[in-house]
């Protein structure tokens, strides 16, 4: 099967987990806990360890160095997830998603001095075309006239940009370690990074007990079914990284602004007690524009 189709698996994935999570937030949650969604979710991967374990039992063949900067790949996909979860707090999930169309702009700078990546002027090109249609998308239009939207646009900026990093260590070290290996010490980061948040923050550690006390099974399982989600189109990116470059991979991604705003139209006028996206004429050109400058500059990228 060729490296496209593989990774074409993960931006059907994270557009599942992103209507998931906003109905999630929104219609189920009634405190908007995103705390307990992030403790959750992060000690989750703890079940993924003893499976890459079973798989690959060498897991410590891996040096201090190389450990501990997998460890912090697996830290930093949290913070990302962090990001991301406040940034679809704020706003729908069309919206947001688009921004993530910004990580091959932050892996071209940072496989530049880590990788020894060149980008081309077609590569240029198509950079800022995605950094306009991203900014595109980060204005809205109303009844206050333009507003931007600076804490989303933040949010998900961070969030590219962490992921960014993920990908890029992740095949530094992967390509030499081993894919197993490699994704089993992520693991191990994502876990770290969750106990320490149920310790050391308060506010979200209020939230993930509050979720228990109140027995709310169907968040968990909601909660479960988002990691899994995310988990599986993590690990289908980064086995993908180790089949083609590194901003091949993640232009593949440009396609998730697609199937989340598919998604979100076929549940709005089918299911429209699971979601519901603005279908406001607007609305609906603005993001229907932005997204195709970004798939654009995808292309561009690709060249």
């Amino acid at each position: 099967m060729s490296w496209f189709f593989i990774a074409l698996w993960a931006p059907f994935l994270l557009a599942c987990a992103n209507h998931n999570d906003k109905f999630l937030l929104s219609r189920y949650l009634e405190q908007k806990s995103i705390g307990s969604i992030v403790i959750l979710s992060s000690l989750f991967s703890g079940v993924a360890i003893p499976i890459v374990l079973f798989i690959q039992p060498d897991v410590c063949d891996v040096s201090f160095v190389n450990g501990t900067a997998l460890v912090a790949t697996g830290m930093s996909s949290v913070f990302a997830a962090v990001c991301y979860l406040y940034a679809l707090d704020l706003d729908e999930a069309s919206f947001v998603t688009p921004f993530y169309q910004t990580v091959p702009i932050f892996a071209y700078f940072l496989g530049y001095f880590i990788l020894s990546e060149t980008i081309t002027l077609a590569q240029g090109l198509g950079s800022f075309a995605i950094v306009v249609g991203a900014l595109a998308l980060s204005f809205e239009f109303g009844r206050r006239g333009m507003r931007f939207k600076r804490d989303v646009v933040a949010l998900m900026l961070g969030a590219s940009f962490l992921s960014a990093v993920n990908g890029v260590i992740f095949k530094l070290i992967a390509v030499d370690r081993g894919f197993w290996v490699s994704l089993f010490w992520g693991f191990v980061g994502q876990t770290v990074t969750g106990l320490t948040f149920l310790v050391c923050v308060p506010s979200y550690r209020r939230d993930f007990l509050h979720l228990f006390r109140q027995s709310k099974v169907g968040a968990v399982g909601l909660i479960a079914l988002s990691k899994t989600l995310f988990s599986v189109s993590e690990a289908v990116t980064l086995y993908a990284t180790l089949l083609a470059p590194v901003a091949l991979v993640f232009l593949v991604n440009s396609f998730q602004p697609l199937f989340v705003f598919a998604f979100g139209i076929v549940l709005t006028l089918f299911f429209p007690r699971v979601a519901k996206e603005s279908l406001d004429r607007t609305k609906m050109l603005q993001k229907s524009l932005g997204i195709c400058l970004m798939l654009v500059g995808g292309y561009l990228i690709s060249r």
